[in-house]
């Protein structure tokens, strides 16, 4: 694999923490991506955008900007929320706009989509989640039940992927987990005023 320049040193821009809200929603399956990036709207630590275009070309079928909006449009509007709703009692809101963060992220590390443009389509996934959740742990229980029927009704998965899952949520919600972005960014951060992060 090509590992290309540090994504820190080319986006050196702190994020604001509503910023790292947002990126966070993706923190799930970043934590199961080989070179992610926490906290960081560039989904991987090198820049590598063969990386971020096979992966969405491969787990998505998008392989351009029209590709990209199109997906991001229909998980937006409809994803399998709504189909899973009746087995689960409710839409799980967070398997849609989790996988929809992890989309725009790897979009825009692939090109198709700018920053100011990546930041945009983040926004579109804030209402939804913060209105339909109140914590972390609620997000994320919510989206590994949704990901549990997903693989049920599919069987599209390997042997062992949802266990993988259950742990990187776990790793997540570790309050001992310093590197885990949940337990630097709080749920709540997204209903108060947008400031920039502290740095000791």
């Amino acid at each position: 694999m090509t590992f290309g320049p540090s994504a820190k040193r080319r986006f050196p821009t702190p994020l604001t923490l509503h910023q790292q809200w947002m990126v966070s929603l993706d923190a799930i399956l970043a934590e199961r991506m080989w070179g992610h990036s926490h906290l960081t709207l560039y989904p991987l630590k090198r820049i590598n955008a063969t990386n971020c275009k096979v992966s969405l070309e491969q787990s998505w079928g998008v392989t351009s900007p029209g590709s990209l909006h199109a997906t991001l449009h229909q998980l937006a509007v409809e994803g399998h929320r709504m189909q899973m709703a009746p087995v689960l009692g409710h839409p799980p809101v967070a398997w849609d706009f989790g996988r929809y963060a992890t989309v725009v992220k790897l979009g825009f590390g692939a090109g198709y989509v700018d920053e100011p443009g990546a930041w945009q389509l983040l926004g579109n996934a804030v209402a939804p989640a913060a209105q339909t959740y109140r914590s972390w742990n609620a997000f994320a229980q919510d989206f590994v039940a949704g990901r549990a029927l997903w693989m049920r009704n599919t069987g599209a998965e390997w042997s062992g992927s949802q266990e993988d899952t259950v742990q990187a949520v776990e790793r997540l919600l570790d309050p001992g987990n310093s590197t885990s972005p949940w337990q630097q960014v709080p749920w709540e951060a997204i209903y108060q005023p947008d400031r920039a992060p502290y740095r000791p």
